[in-house]
């Protein structure tokens, strides 16, 4: 597992999670990157042309590669409109879905494996929305 820091946060930015507890959650996963800030806001792949339409912020996103390699980008969000619970509802629920989640995708046969696989987090305002995309 790498961790790797691309910006710091001004004082009304948060990130969803703490490097602790990805550390306490994904700690079997060694061929994870775990990336905060790599840029200001998610964006879709160029290679992805169907995907869900996303109406809240992305507050992270992770990714499974052809290679199996693993990606978990985490994006800022503002405090004023990223509550308490919703810092506590992520980390308790939202991380263990994600977690479930990368050791699904590690777990499946080579054949299974048909292009990059992302699941994208959402928060509209009062609740986190979970994204499946697949694309080449």
């Amino acid at each position: 597992m790498r961790f790797a820091h691309y910006r710091n946060l001004n004082q009304h930015e948060t990130y969803v999670t703490t490097k602790k507890r990805l550390k306490n959650h994904f700690s079997s996963l060694t061929n994870l990157d775990i990336l905060f800030g790599l840029t200001r806001q998610f964006e879709w792949d160029s290679r992805c042309s169907q995907h869900p339409k996303i109406v809240g912020t992305v507050v992270a996103e992770a990714s499974v590669h052809r290679d199996r390699t693993l990606d978990l980008s985490f994006f800022p969000i503002e405090r004023k409109v990223y509550s308490e619970d919703a810092y506590e509802e992520f980390n308790h629920n939202t991380l263990v879905d994600i977690q479930k989640w990368m050791c699904e995708q590690t777990e499946k046969p080579d054949t299974a494996i048909v292009g990059i696989e992302q699941l994208i987090v959402e928060w509209v305002g009062n609740k986190h929305l979970l994204h499946y995309v697949t694309f080449l």
